[in-house]
């Protein structure tokens, strides 16, 4: 069953993804503007992905996985975020491509595939973060609670900010952003259960490869989302977004050294 701390955080997260992206679906489609959004977080969270997955879900990854398959002389927990990334990347190449063949009316919106195809792949990862924070204990939980919020609230915004230029309806467009609000939460909710209901050796197998998968997602968050868009490319290039994400890299690296092996969820 979840935890307090995991009920919390399932509220709070529907709550920021619900707020980054209200301002785009609820202004007339002529008053959408583009936005900068949230530069200096971005920067920061950017920091906090590259930090969490490097420092603690591939270490915890390598550690669990090798309880669970004790026989296998494989870096398979490397092999997993990297299968991770490139699927990601994949995803993100094709959305690129979607939208240069695509033309339309300005009039009329921008063709609705994009952005639905976009939110199935800004979820799927979603959903995994969430179940990473389903089976991790609270402490370590809280960073990636706080990793999830600062990357879904300037999610949100740029998602809700593509359909609501498409030619979806506005309710359709609304729908469409609830499966992707209701992405993490969901995860959170499997994980949990799934730590409950799960043999104590099948429980080790699946979290070690969550956070294998997590680790790959965060990297890709971190440095290859939106390909040249990425806050590792556009935000640092100034002092503030590199300081931004110096500060969250810092700070997570240091809550990792004080945590010590607790992320090893033994």
């Amino acid at each position: 069953m979840p935890t307090p701390f995991q009920w919390f955080s399932l509220f709070v997260i529907v709550l920021a993804t619900m707020g980054g992206g209200w301002a785009p679906l609820s202004r007339p489609r002529d008053q959408t503007k583009e936005a900068e959004g949230y530069p200096l977080g971005e920067a920061f969270a950017a920091g906090i992905f590259l930090a969490l997955s490097l420092t603690m879900m591939l270490p915890a990854s390598y550690t669990l996985l090798a309880r669970a398959l004790p026989g296998l002389n494989f870096p398979i927990a490397s092999l997993i975020a990297i299968v991770s990334m490139l699927v990601l990347l994949g995803l993100t190449h094709m959305i690129r491509h979607l939208e240069e063949d695509l033309e339309t009316d300005a009039s009329q919106g921008a063709s609705p595939i994009v952005p639905v195809i976009m939110t199935v792949m800004i979820a799927i990862p979603s959903f995994f973060l969430g179940a990473v924070l389903g089976v991790s204990d609270t402490k370590q939980a809280l960073l990636i609670l706080i990793a999830i919020l600062l990357h879904k609230t300037s999610a949100a915004f740029a998602l809700a900010l593509k359909l609501s230029e498409s030619s979806l309806a506005r309710s359709r467009a609304r729908i469409v952003f609830g499966f992707f609000v209701s992405a993490t939460p969901i995860g959170i909710l499997a994980g949990s259960f799934a730590g409950s209901e799960l043999a104590a050796n099948a429980v080790i197998l699946a979290r070690g490869v969550l956070l294998a998968m997590a680790a790959g997602t965060f990297l890709f968050m971190g440095t290859l989302n939106e390909l040249q868009s990425t806050p590792m490319i556009r935000r640092c290039r100034h002092w503030r977004g590199f300081t931004a994400m110096l500060l969250g890299l810092g700070l997570t690296t240091a809550a990792r050294w004080l945590l010590g092996e607790a992320h090893s969820l033994g």
